[in-house]
């Protein structure tokens, strides 16, 4: 059963939270029900629910696994982390997701129940949350952060994106997705043909996501293999038109992907194909970074999929 909380938080750790350098909020008590949102009450001069966040996930475990997990947006030093749970042996941490201002702070004398402000938290009736909801703001108060992660198909992107960018409050969407929930054929072994009104259809899809995500994370290529078996780049104006804020590009062994592909599949593609494919992927990234001007990281699947902490700190970088 999922619920909604209210917690109380200090003004500098809001601000935090509300410009996207805190993504993680940390609780020494572990409710019994799962939370899907947390409403915040920001403490003394505010004294009001001034702001609500979507929670996507949650990390628990003794504190000094929980901060190497969660350091790279903690929003506070090691220290401040170190002293709050200095008592404690067990830590929680929340991933936020959307976080929502109100247009209109609310008194905690609006709420059907609880009047003082929560020692630790306390749950919220479903009353308190309708008009909570319809105090919030429409947009997330973070402006949309979009990274595009790019490669050739079985090379692992979907696996990362679960494992890695997830739980980091990144909602995880594939370009061949967004296409196909329009309709759109996305191709038979991996040729695609219309490949021009495929993107079209993709950039319109990931507008309306930015309007209900702070957090992309878009899962595609940077070439694709049209109805002729030709390896075709996208248009870097695709990209452009994306405003990706970083792009990474996974590489992996040609013989694992091949494999991983005729596993998944049951198709069988040839490690000299894969290797011609997977160059001209990276050569073409190469060219949408230096064209958009926008960074590109270049990530070995084999080696980096395994620190999964290191790969999000130098994302952020």
């Amino acid at each position: 059963m999922n619920r909604s909380a209210l917690f109380s938080i200090n003004p500098e750790h809001l601000a935090n939270i509300l410009t996207g350098k805190k993504v993680f909020e940390y609780r020494k008590v572990t409710p019994r029900h799962n939370i899907s949102r947390i409403v915040f009450y920001c403490t003394a001069p505010v004294k009001k629910i001034v702001a609500v966040a979507e929670v996507v996930d949650r990390v628990i475990g003794s504190p000094t696994y929980v901060w190497n997990a969660t350091s790279f947006a903690s929003g506070v030093s090691r220290f401040y982390f170190q002293d709050y749970f200095s008592e404690h042996s067990k830590a929680i941490a929340y991933v936020l997701g959307n976080v929502y201002e109100m247009s209109r702070p609310i008194d905690l004398s609006d709420l059907t129940g609880h009047k003082l402000p929560p020692q630790s938290f306390y749950y919220l009736e479903e009353e308190d949350m309708n008009l909570i909801s319809q105090c919030q703001q429409i947009a997330p108060s973070v402006p949309p952060s979009i990274i595009f992660v790019g490669g050739v198909h079985g090379v692992g992107k979907t696996s990362m994106c679960k494992s890695v960018f997830g739980p980091a409050g990144y909602q995880c969407l594939t370009a061949s997705a967004l296409i196909a929930s329009q309709g759109k054929d996305t191709g038979k072994n991996k040729n695609v043909d219309h490949i021009e009104d495929n993107q079209n259809v993709l950039l319109q899809q990931l507008a309306s996501a930015k309007v209900k995500y702070s957090r992309l994370l878009l899962d595609g290529h940077f070439t694709l293999i049209n109805n002729q078996g030709d390896i075709e780049p996208i248009p870097a104006a695709v990209f452009d038109a994306m405003k990706p804020n970083k792009l990474f590009l996974i590489k992996g062994c040609p013989n694992e992907i091949a494999s991983r592909i005729k596993e998944r599949d049951g198709d069988i593609w040839s490690e000299e194909f894969l290797s011609k494919f997977q160059a001209q992927e990276e050569k073409h990234a190469h060219y949408v970074s230096k064209r958009i001007g926008v960074p590109l990281r270049i990530i070995q699947s084999d080696i980096e999929f395994s620190m999964p902490v290191k790969l999000i700190k130098g994302m952020l970088s």
